[in-house]
């Protein structure tokens, strides 16, 4: 222990302006996320935004030069003389990172939250995983990478070619790219990489430290960075929705949820000829059998359809691409081949599938009245609501700490003519994570709407109802005897 500060003190001495320079970033980013009132106008909330930027990049300069003070790579470096206990040495890093990133970034969260009007003790769960998070993806990455590297050129030069591998791997297959692609289940995908990675780094820094292997380490880390570019983007959706399932928090009677043809919005089906051959079926679905009180939202679905003579036709794409939704009307959407069309359409052909969908439920109603204030609204954060000044315009907007909330809001905007203007979609990106905080360097989240309505005097309060995900669920289905001939229509020729 003594040895460990020892050398955590001749660190804080030799990388002063290092240290100066990330705490200075931390404060000048808690600084205009503190000031953000609920009307601060565009220009601060892209300050703020542009904020954020210069906090990994002082993050990541620190931490490359309290490893490098005492390079792993090679046997010619002084501290090897001394000798300094491994066990220390790693102490002694992992301390001031501990000290001048996460514990700044800690205080930094508490300073934001609190003046967008959060309770300090209500959102624990939110500053703890935040830290988990935070260490995971900024820290212990560019950590392993120093262990690895002899200076800081030589981890510039690394990192240049890890993004130019990278950008080339996205180019050539486009399909294996790990940005974010499954909307509400994109956490899945992100929480398998950071896992492989966070497990990856911390057996590089231990094996590093205590034998300086590093060859081995640098084969490591080659073979956990191969894992996560090509083998993550390969997860299955529907494993991703199997994972999501087993996270229900209210069990639901599946076997009373059926799926088949929507007979009533029969004249919805089409079978669309384009002018490649192919064909875009778009069949209307019925659901029944949801529990009172529940909403659903449709995440994908997969579907094979089968002719008498024994010809298949099978979804070669992830299900979330076959489903659509608009109002009440639910859908089967895909691109048939045009030749299995032909060769099918006047026979009564079958189909066979599951729909993915999730059960939204514990309804909750908040009103949040036009004034320069923020209430707290359950589901959604902290909202407040403006009217313009010609009275024909207003603002919604809303704050969430720590992470993109899952829940489905829907509001109401009472004007003149009854309702004004009535809004029912999320207001910010759907999320199934389970986890209290979601991976942002910014603790606070801020979302908004803007619309017209003509308004009483004075003006009613916004109504806002939120649900939440409580099941998700696979429904088999099977329908038999539709002729996809009795739908067919063509493309209308464009004018020349």
């Amino acid at each position: 222990m003594r040895q460990a500060l020892h050398i955590f003190k001749k660190d804080v001495r030799h990388l002063w302006l290092e240290i100066a320079v990330a705490l200075a970033a931390v404060a000048a980013f808690t600084w205009m996320g503190a000031r953000q009132a609920p009307w601060s106008g565009a220009p601060r909330e892209m300050a703020w935004g542009l904020g954020t930027f210069p906090l990994p990049l002082a993050w990541w300069i620190l931490i490359a030069r309290v490893i490098h003070s005492e390079a792993l790579p090679g046997d010619r470096q002084f501290w090897l003389t001394r000798p300094y206990a491994w066990k220390s040495l790693l102490g002694a890093k992992a301390l001031s990172i501990l000290v001048f990133v996460n514990l700044p970034m800690l205080v930094a969260d508490a300073v934001i939250i609190r003046a967008h009007g959060f309770s300090l003790l209500a959102e624990l769960p939110g500053f703890l995983w935040s830290q988990v998070l935070l260490t995971a993806v900024f820290v212990l990455p560019m950590a392993a990478l120093s262990a690895l590297t002899t200076g800081f050129v030589q981890l510039l030069l690394t990192c240049v070619v890890l993004a130019l591998a990278l950008w080339v791997c996205n180019m050539v297959a486009p399909g294996l790219s790990i940005g974010a692609t499954w909307v509400a289940l994109d956490w899945v995908k992100s929480y398998c990489a950071g896992v492989v990675t966070t497990i990856a780094a911390l057996a590089i820094l231990t094996w590093q430290y205590a034998r300086r292997r590093t060859a081995a380490t640098r084969s490591l880390a080659a073979a956990a960075g191969i894992l996560v570019v090509l083998g993550t983007p390969l997860i299955p959706w529907a494993a991703a929705f199997s994972i999501q399932s087993r996270l229900s928090k209210q069990p639901v009677d599946q076997s009373a949820v059926h799926v088949g043809f929507d007979w009533g919005k029969k004249w919805a089906a089409r079978a669309l000829i384009g002018r490649d051959g192919n064909v875009w079926i778009h069949l209307p679905l019925q659901i029944t059998g949801i529990p009172d009180g529940m909403e659903t939202r449709f995440d994908g679905l997969v579907v094979t359809i089968q002719a008498p003579g024994g010809a298949v036709w099978r979804a070669d794409r992830e299900p979330r691409s076959y489903v659509g939704s608009t109002g009440q009307l639910l859908a089967l959407q895909t691109t048939v081949d045009g030749s299995f069309y032909r060769k099918v359409k006047d026979q009564p052909v079958k189909l066979r599938g599951a729909l993915y969908l999730t059960l939204y439920g514990n309804r909750r109603t908040a009103s949040v009245p036009f004034q320069d204030r923020s209430v707290p609204v359950p589901g959604v954060g902290m909202c407040s609501a403006h009217r313009g000044a010609d009275a024909q315009t207003y603002f919604f907007r809303c704050s969430s700490a720590f992470r993109w909330q899952p829940d489905l809001v829907l509001i109401y905007v009472a004007a003149k003519d009854n309702w004004g203007g009535t809004s029912y979609s999320p207001l910010h990106a759907i999320s199934y994570s389970p986890f209290p905080a979601d991976l942002s360097i910014s603790p606070v989240g801020v979302y908004g709407r803007f619309g017209y309505a003509t308004f009483r005097e004075p003006a009613s309060p916004v109504t806002v109802s939120t649900m939440e995900p409580l099941t998700h669920m696979a429904r088999d289905f099977e329908i038999s005897g539709l002729r996809l001939g009795d739908f067919e229509a063509r493309l209308t020729p464009l004018p020349r």
